[in-house]
């Protein structure tokens, strides 16, 4: 694995992962957990946002020295994952929502901007640093997804494209420099305001994504 060593092996029933280099040095070690090899600390920071779960997932991994506890779970049919460091410290908290749970100033905003949307999976993520809702469903039937911070503002969007959505900017420079081949797919992603054009285009039996600006400047070609 790059030059490093994988080792896998259990203890008492629990799987173990190793990455070591070639002189034995160790990289990283994961190892599943059961409930009570979990540290009081850990526990109390799951405690402090959930107050009734049942762990059916943990694990500990330690890297560069550092040891950081991952736990799954679900409540009501609905997946919760926590990133914890061995003092307690929230790394990451992740949770799906009900509809319901979806702040309404959210939803309201994108029936404002874009229209009804059909949801169909929507999550609260925290970290020490931001709090941001993920929603994905369907408006008009297209696809789109929204990433919004806790204040209700729209960080990234992507949706997909009817052709006719596609500026004649694009259109122009598809006609140059891409003659022959057929639109397959269209999507845009806005993000913090800026947004590109992702075209996914075939030829015969070749097929490339060609990223474009939205005055038609090609950014980036992936065969």
């Amino acid at each position: 694995e790059k030059g490093n060593y994988r080792v896998t092996y259990k203890v008492n029933s629990k799987a173990h992962t190793l990455t070591m280099d070639d002189k034995g040095k160790l990289l990283r070690h994961s190892q599943d957990l059961y409930v009570s090899e979990l540290p009081p600390a850990v526990l109390a920071t799951i405690q402090s946002k959930v107050t009734y779960f049942d762990i059916h997932d943990a694990d500990r991994y330690e890297a560069d020295g550092q040891v950081t506890y991952e736990i799954n779970f679900k409540i009501d049919g609905k997946n919760h994952l926590f990133r914890i460091s061995e003092t307690g410290e929230l790394q990451k908290f992740r949770q799906e929502l009900k509809d319901s749970e979806i702040p309404s100033s959210i939803m309201n905003l994108i029936r404002d901007i874009y229209g009804e949307m059909d949801i169909d999976g929507a999550k609260y993520v925290e970290e020490p640093e931001q709090t941001i809702y993920m929603i994905r469903g369907e408006i008009n039937d297209y696809d789109h997804a929204f990433t919004f911070d806790q204040d209700a503002t729209i960080l990234k969007h992507s949706q997909d494209l009817a052709k006719s959505e596609i500026p004649d900017a694009i259109l122009k420079t598809l006609d140059k420099s891409y003659s022959g081949y057929e639109i397959r797919d269209a999507d845009l992603e806005e993000e913090r305001g800026e947004g590109i054009y992702i075209l996914k285009l075939r030829k015969s039996r070749e097929t490339v994504r060609v990223t474009f600006s939205p005055k038609g400047k090609i950014l980036e070609e992936r065969k």
